[in-house]
């Protein structure tokens, strides 16, 4: 199911080295998973991700607070 303009080095012929299933860029346990943001907003990566950010962004500010 690998479409687009990069191929994942864990996906044979379709499948996932990783998790041994069908190759889903962005599912749970794809190297992807709360690294990046894709446009399917339906993906559960895409919240994964934005707890991320939220989680280094409260980490950030209160480093920066803590510094003054």
């Amino acid at each position: 199911m690998n479409q687009g303009g990069w191929s994942c080095p864990h996906d044979t012929e379709g499948a996932c080295d990783i998790i041994k299933k069908e190759c889903d860029p962005g599912d749970r346990g794809c190297v992807l998973y709360r690294k990046v943001k894709f446009s399917d907003v339906n993906l559960p990566s895409n919240e994964a991700f934005e707890q991320r950010m939220k989680r280094k962004m409260k980490k950030l500010q209160e480093e920066l607070c803590r510094d003054k």
